[in-house]
């Protein structure tokens, strides 16, 4: 099957707001400002409601209540912003069991935060790439969208396919994706978002971050690659096998040994507010 029939088959993934798809559309715009960032917001009742109520939490510990949207931009910046609306609107449909995964209720949002996190990291260590802070946060908490797609699109016996293809045969799990089903999650992720029409760039990211464009310039999903790996590694538990989350060095945009440890050891540290992000939702 391709992706664009896979993402066909599901039909009841949670609604995104509009107001959340407009934000990010507009962050990855160099002239946004403040009044953009409010009226977009201002649009969705539930979701302005929302982002009163997280910007009022024992988190941020503002003296005075913060009571309107503008005020919210104006007090937290974009970069914050983005980070409680994007939290808001994908939070409920990113917490739900994975069978096919193996995943408990929460770990994609965990890993897809932390990722987020990891990418900001990574997009302001002045590696050879071009790529926004707001920019580079959005596609790493979106880099593993596809997976909920796969997880309701496919039966039983081809999730069991996929499985046995990585544990007898060895595959990865994209390249085992492909082989049952024609596709695998980041191809599907990035064909869903592009049906609601968010930056080539973020849907780039999302289709390559297992295979990141490096030619002729490192593109956003080298970041996601980057990000992606990191997080894994900073998530796993002391002694865990991570050799499956080696990076590659030309994909690390010519981040050396030493430096790599030092940015999963920065993403161990950020993931520490993950918690904070992950009660919002």
């Amino acid at each position: 099957m391709s992706a664009q029939e896979l993402v066909a088959k599901v039909k009841n993934l949670p609604p995104i707001p509009n107001a959340a798809l407009r934000l990010i559309s507009l962050l990855d715009k160099a002239e946004t400002e403040n009044d953009d960032i409010v009226q977009a917001i201002r649009r969705d009742n539930v979701l302005t409601a929302k982002l009163l109520r997280a910007c009022n939490s024992p988190y941020f510990g503002f003296s005075e209540p913060v009571s309107s949207v503008d005020q919210a931009v104006l007090v937290l910046g974009h970069q914050q912003i983005l980070h409680i609306v994007l939290t808001l609107a994908f939070g409920s449909s990113m917490t739900v069991p994975l069978a096919g995964y193996a995943n408990e209720s929460c770990d994609l949002w965990q890993h897809s935060l932390t990722t987020a996190m990891a990418a900001e990291i990574v997009a302001d260590s002045g590696l050879d790439v071009n790529a926004e802070r707001s920019v580079a946060f959005t596609a790493g908490l979106l880099h593993d969208i596809g997976k909920l797609v796969l997880g309701q699109a496919i039966p039983v016996d081809q999730q069991n396919a996929i499985r046995a293809c990585i544990l007898e045969g060895g595959l990865s799990r994209s390249a085992a994706e492909r082989q049952i089903l024609g596709a695998d999650h980041a191809e599907v992720g990035a064909c869903l978002l592009k049906s609601w029409n968010l930056p080539d760039d973020v849907v780039e990211a999302v289709a390559n971050h297992h295979r990141p464009a490096l030619t002729p310039r490192p593109l956003l999903s080298a970041v996601a690659h980057v990000a992606n790996c990191a997080a894994h590694r900073a998530e796993a538990a002391p002694g865990a096998d991570v050799s499956a989350w080696i990076v590659d060095p030309a994909a690390a945009l010519g981040l050396t040994p030493e430096a790599l440890e030092r940015l999963i050891a920065d993403v161990r540290e950020a993931s520490e507010s993950v918690g904070h992000f992950m009660a919002m939702a």
